[in-house]
């Protein structure tokens, strides 16, 4: 686990080319990219959940799910939830407003293909008409980050907020 002023994060792997995966590494790679498809079995969003909701132990706060790359959230949404529901958080309340002004390519194929990330601005992540909700601690979920762009996006659409992802790349030195 690695904590951050601006992302809250269960687990790390290297970014190819840097060396070789351990197996620990190598496990949180497959489960954040499984996390990402509708067909992500059951078992992995819940342990997935239990360990990004250890990162929030006792926390009352207010989870937003991060749009992928189309502006759909129903995976983090899915993530959201769970870990809402589990033990050892405080009161937690899932609260969907965020999308995309328009379809980008994706940060993680962009990564894939080693090629530069998408500044913030062109991630097009706005705010969705919604219900004035009572300010807690935000959190963006989310299941992977590479260059922690999408999560700024999503800092700067709503003026505040911390990541909380499963995996995080690290940096390359």
């Amino acid at each position: 686990m690695t904590t951050t002023n601006t992302t809250k994060t269960a687990r790390l792997f290297v970014q190819n080319g840097t060396r070789p995966r351990n197996r620990e590494e190598q496990t949180a790679y497959l489960r954040a990219y499984l996390l990402k498809s509708q067909a992500c079995p059951k078992e992995i969003v819940e342990v997935c959940s239990e360990e990004m909701a250890s990162l929030i132990s006792g926390e009352d706060c207010i989870l937003i799910p991060v749009p992928d790359s189309k502006g759909d959230t129903k995976q983090n949404l899915w993530l959201s939830n769970r870990i809402a529901k589990n033990d050892r958080t405080g009161e937690v309340q899932v609260i969907d407003v965020l999308t995309r002004s328009q379809p980008t390519e994706s940060q993680c194929k962009r990564h894939r293909q080693r090629k530069a990330p998408l500044t913030p601005e062109e991630l097009k992540i706005t705010v969705k008409p919604h219900k004035p909700f009572t300010l807690r601690k935000i959190y963006f979920v989310d299941n992977v980050t590479t260059s922690g762009n999408t999560l700024q996006a999503c800092h700067d659409a709503l003026g505040f907020g911390t990541g909380l992802v499963y995996a995080e790349a690290m940096r390359r030195k």
